[in-house]
């Protein structure tokens, strides 16, 4: 005689035990949030976190990436030769300079260019379609056009000049009063498209029909501009502004390792390509970890700052 069982009785209790457990921890609504965020957050703790608790280990020690050679524990050693390093400062100095000029080049100078291409409407698809094109471009390949547009022995650049307006230019990446900021004309020409298309992306969501009543009621573009637009915007410029202090000095590692290499005399480097020098090239990791670290520190020290000071001008209402 065949014995029919109900569906899942083979299953041991053990197993119906965990099976309720996931069911009610998944149903939770306590819990439920952190199962969906689960697996960002493992991704998050083994490739960000853990990383930079490491790095913070690797400034407390001297190594030379010699894997043969052991790790000897150094203290604060290593942050008290960074501070007196000139290369340091150097390198402080100039990323302050990358981040100030960026913010007027790379955060202001896209608000008229898109606000041009919105007034167009669907006629400015193709403007979008022009400016984006240099973010398509690999920082290797613009640098590498832009070493040969300036080289002072027949580059483009330079004959152009001589021959229009009988100026001699001579070798900019080599003049310390000129290097950084072709750096930073060169980073701002990449990446100006993007920051247009966020831009646009916060334009659209603005209704036409309030620029047009303004219109009708007299108002001048200007007008238009600094009472509505601006105002509107200000949640878009504020998002520009701090991925753009975030990541200028990461933008102009490229330019500065392919045109300058951090020279003349250390004026075009910044942190970041400083902890890089460190790090692969002298083989002083406790001294590149260290200067991660302070960089870290340097640019959370922004963030907040700005978040602090300029989140409350922000209109997040429409």
């Amino acid at each position: 005689m065949t014995v029919a069982h109900a569906p899942g009785s083979l299953v041991s209790p053990a197993r119906r035990s965990r099976r309720g457990w996931w069911a009610r921890t998944a149903s939770d609504p306590r819990f439920a949030p952190w199962l969906y965020l689960a697996p960002m957050l493992l991704l998050l703790g083994v490739f960000t976190y853990w990383p930079f608790v490491h790095t913070f280990y690797l400034s407390l020690t001297e190594w030379n990436l010699n894997p043969d050679q052991p790790i000897e524990f150094a203290g604060i050693d290593n942050y008290d030769r960074l501070v007196g390093n000139t290369l340091f400062q150097a390198a402080s100095y100039n990323t302050a300079i990358y981040i100030a000029a960026s913010i007027p080049l790379k955060v202001l100078l896209p608000i008229p260019f898109a606000v041009f291409i919105w007034s167009l409407g669907r006629a400015g698809n193709l403007y979008r379609t022009i400016v984006f094109l240099p973010t398509l471009i690999s920082f290797v390949v613009v640098s590498v056009v832009f070493l040969w547009l300036l080289n002072p022995l027949g580059g483009l650049i330079p004959s152009f000049f001589q021959q229009v307006f009988g100026w001699r230019i001579g070798n900019v990446l080599k003049d310390t009063s000129t290097a950084i900021w072709v750096i930073l004309l060169l980073s701002t020409w990449k990446v100006i498209g993007f920051n247009i298309l966020i831009y646009l992306a916060g334009l659209v969501s603005i209704n036409r029909t309030y620029v047009e009543a303004m219109r009708m009621d007299g108002a001048r573009d200007w007008t238009v501009f600094r009472r509505l637009i601006w105002p509107l915007l200000t949640p878009t410029t504020f998002f520009v502004l701090i991925y753009t202090v975030i990541f200028t000095i990461q933008q102009v590692f490229t330019p500065i390792d392919i045109l300058t290499e951090g020279g003349p005399d250390s004026t075009t480097t910044n942190l970041f390509y400083m902890v890089y020098q460190y790090t692969f090239i002298t083989f002083d990791v406790g001294l590149g970890a260290a200067g991660t670290v302070v960089l870290f520190l340097f640019l959370l020290a922004i963030t907040l700052l700005k978040v602090r000071v300029l989140d409350r001008r922000v209109n997040y209402q429409q």
